[in-house]
């Protein structure tokens, strides 16, 4: 791996360097994120909605690995790689409900604790003793009773505990958040309009490049000339914590309205508009897709239990997606330059649009996993 620069993030965001450049292109810290950070993150998978019953599943991936999370005889979720012991076909796809998992590919059976329970031809193949064959398990946790989440270390510490703060700060701006329910978020009428997924992604910008510049408005005023009529600057205010981030604004035009950002670490956000009915957006934001190549990832669209048509976001956030992705990849092409190392993180503590202090914590949890 390059060797990085003595100087590193300190843990005091007024007085910080951010992540050297070879951070943002190098493949082999790339491969030390993905195998030390990724891999021992959680990552969203879904509503708990989806798992009430006995042998309800759903899946979810991060990059190559394949996941099932299910809910067990015993009342419980568990999760397992989505892959058979016997020639590695995939078990299980999309969602539903099983009282056991049969491989497509030569009708291996598992049950609903991952024990293989049949395998044609086991009785003549002394070699394979099917009460030592189970799928291998990963850590699922659910989030303030709704958010399924993932980590593919089975010794992961449980997450929700780790979360408190965010949860509590969560419910104090949707007081309904556990009543939530996973509903189809109501789609343009037009298919020839742009969304903000179609003119953001993909961005040829590592993957932190794009967080970064979500997880701050530093840039706003100046680089997005119209921001004014999606939110209020004047009264932003940012917060960054080890875990996760928030931003919240007023909303132009909508009496009483806050816009509100959230960031759980490493790339998930959550976004809702208040003054009106509730609702909550979550999204994996920024998924790599190599060192200098990001994409989207899968997300939920959260509305009450009798709201489920949802309502329609009050701002279009095309135009932003637009200039957000041309300067991410100017950002990135200076990650080349001879001309520049690293930068440096600005700080107010008043949490004003000025802060980086969201970038800043983000930059220190990737330096807690790879061992900077």
């Amino acid at each position: 791996m390059t060797s990085f620069s003595d100087s590193l993030p300190s843990a005091d965001p007024s007085n910080s360097v951010t992540l050297p450049k070879e951070a943002y292109f190098d493949q082999d810290f790339f491969d030390l994120e993905k195998r030390e950070m990724w891999f021992k993150t959680w990552h969203y998978a879904g509503w708990v909605g989806e798992l009430k019953n006995v042998g309800d599943y759903i899946t979810a991936s991060l990059f190559e690995q394949d996941v099932i999370i299910i809910r067990g005889n015993d009342g419980q979720l568990a999760g397992f790689y989505n892959v058979c012991q016997h020639r590695g076909h995939k078990l299980l796809s999309g969602s539903g409900s099983v009282a056991s998992m049969r491989c497509p590919y030569h009708s291996w059976v598992y049950d609903l604790n991952g024990r293989l329970t049949h395998a044609r031809g086991s009785e003549t193949t002394l070699s394979v003793d099917v009460d030592k064959i189970r799928l291998r398990e990963i850590s699922v946790d659910v989030v303030a009773d709704l958010f399924v989440f993932f980590n593919l270390d089975p010794e992961a510490q449980p997450l929700d505990p780790q979360l408190t703060d965010f949860i509590d700060d969560l419910e104090s701006e949707v007081p309904d958040l556990r009543r939530m329910e996973l509903t189809t978020r109501p789609g343009n009428s037009d298919p020839d309009t742009e969304s903000f997924l179609d003119v953001a992604y993909p961005v040829n910008a590592n993957w932190k490049i794009v967080m970064e510049n979500f997880l701050e408005c530093y840039h706003c005023r100046g680089a997005h000339p119209d921001v004014k009529d999606l939110f209020a600057l004047d009264d932003l205010t940012l917060r960054g914590h080890p875990l996760w981030t928030k931003q919240k604004s007023s909303v132009t035009g909508l009496e009483g309205g806050k816009q509100l950002f959230y960031t759980l670490f490493p790339n998930m956000t959550l976004s809702f508009v208040t003054g009106g009915l509730p609702y909550v957006t979550i999204f994996e934001f920024a998924v790599p897709d190599g060192p200098t190549k990001t994409t989207f990832g899968h997300g939920g669209y959260y509305c009450l239990p009798d709201d489920m048509m949802g309502e329609t976001l009050p701002q279009d956030y095309v135009q932003v997606g637009r200039e957000d992705k041309d300067l991410c990849e100017s950002a990135q092409r200076g990650m080349f330059s001879l001309g520049y190392d690293q930068g440096r993180f600005m700080y107010d503590p008043t949490h004003s649009e000025i802060t980086e202090e969201g970038s800043h914590a983000f930059s220190r949890f990737i330096m807690k996993y790879v061992g900077l």
